[in-house]
């Protein structure tokens, strides 16, 4: 049985974004986390110097070299590099019902960092979420993407697409209804 993790992510109004000193006109989506229950260790390594955890939508069409049926639709990009692919699935609901996990490589692709004589150097950067990489990431998103929530199922990475169709069905309402009630916020915006 998975414990749950819940995040609610938002796509800040321009007015708070230039009151927090946020990029304003970014042509790739910014979601930032204005909520959560319950503690997911990883995610510390997300958070910036001000305490805040936001992620980049991205479009993978493009930018995935996979054929259509292995690409995901979206990725979550956050700090170190992919949080999640976001795969959707067709369900009949007003939301987007999607699903995804971890990265699960121990690392990331190495970081170029110039030094100051000039010379250039690789940085192994370690995958945070490699040992959570058997969770699962259930996302239920409005259409324009404007508020995306993500719910971890611990060690639910390969039960999350029947999670997915629980909640279509309407069979998962009590457990979400009772982590949005008991999020809270992780930043002051």
């Amino acid at each position: 049985m998975s414990n749950y993790i819940y995040l609610k992510l938002e796509q800040l109004p321009k007015e708070e974004k230039a009151r927090n000193g946020i990029k304003v006109d970014a042509k790739i989506p910014r979601l930032d986390v204005t909520a959560q229950s319950g503690y997911y260790a990883p995610m510390e390594a997300v958070k910036n110097k001000k305490g805040m955890i936001y992620f980049n939508l991205i479009e993978t069409d493009g930018v995935i070299k996979s054929t259509d049926l292995r690409r995901s639709d979206v990725w979550l990009q956050c700090s170190f590099g992919n949080f999640s692919s976001i795969y959707m699935l067709d369900f009949d609901t007003e939301n987007i019902v999607a699903y995804g996990n971890p990265a699960d490589a121990k690392y990331f692709k190495p970081k170029r960092i110039k030094n100051t004589n000039g010379t250039v150097k690789q940085v192994e950067r370690p995958n945070p979420f490699y040992e959570y990489r058997n969770d699962g990431f259930l996302f239920i998103a409005k259409p324009d993407f404007s508020i995306l929530e993500i719910i971890i199922a611990t060690n639910g990475r390969y039960s999350i697409q029947s999670m997915a169709k629980q909640y279509a069905d309407g069979k998962f309402d009590d457990v979400l209804a009772a982590l949005r009630g008991s999020a809270k916020p992780i930043f002051q915006y």
